[in-house]
């Protein structure tokens, strides 16, 4: 349980980056945040993997917070 809260506050303070990164992005063409969002999962993957997580378990918080996010973003945006 303690191993998924540590993730949980990184992958917090990982997303909270990334969006202020797109923030700072905006004129960027798609294909160049596609790649910039696949750099942040890989890192977050590996984060998880380190903290002590089995790689199925390690890709399943990342999914799950990856959406997440993804899912309060579209709630930002509609207001």
């Amino acid at each position: 349980m303690r191993k998924q809260l540590i993730v949980l506050m990184i992958h917090q303070l990982f997303w909270v980056g990334f969006s202020f990164v797109l923030f700072l992005s905006k004129r960027d063409q798609l294909y160049s945040k596609v790649i910039l969002f696949l750099v942040f999962f890989y890192q977050l993957y590996l984060i998880a993997k380190y903290v002590g997580n089995t790689r199925k378990a390690s890709i399943i918080i990342t999914c799950f917070y990856a959406s997440v996010f993804f899912f309060c973003q579209a709630i930002v945006n509609l207001f």
